[in-house]
């Protein structure tokens, strides 16, 4: 009985994961993409998400909004290898939202790994994302990846 009785005070002290539904607007001051070339000052994210899969529909700018669709899966086992083309999926890590997808630019596979998490004081939306060229050959010091953290509030409505 009292194993029982721990099981049920653990599960009732997890924190339920957190919900990001809604309109995102990048916090400019506050992020790492209008450092980069060329600058990005302006990104909108509309998030739908579910228990099955999130939806995001994402401008940059004044560029076409782009759809995509995350199945939410298992987390994968450690090592996991970079989403090849054409590949995408969402899992939770703790309680950051993992959303990975593969892809071709100008001809070399590239891989996206977006971390999302929510700041528990300010309500706001921390984005850090990775992108690997998977071009198959290194070069001494060359980088086949960029960072970048931004920032995002809720959208007033």
């Amino acid at each position: 009985m009292p194993f029982l009785a721990l099981l049920v005070v653990a599960l009732l002290s997890q924190a339920p994961l957190p919900d990001f539904t809604g309109e995102w607007k990048m916090v400019a001051a506050r992020s790492g993409s209008p450092l980069q070339t060329p600058p990005v000052t302006e990104m909108v994210f509309l998030i739908e998400q579910k228990p099955d899969q999130i939806a995001i529909v994402s401008t940059t700018g004044s560029d076409k909004p782009i759809s995509v669709v995350y199945p939410l899966v298992p987390a994968p086992k450690p090592p996991a290898d970079p989403m090849g083309a054409g590949l995408k999926r969402a899992y939770w890590d703790g309680r950051r939202l993992v959303i990975e997808q593969g892809g071709t630019i100008s001809g070399q596979t590239v891989s996206l790994r977006q971390s999302l998490t929510m700041d528990s004081e300010s309500g706001e939306l921390i984005v850090e994302r990775l992108v690997i060229v998977q071009h198959g050959y290194t070069q001494r010091g060359a980088q086949n990846y960029s960072t970048v953290k931004d920032v995002f509030a809720r959208a007033q409505r």
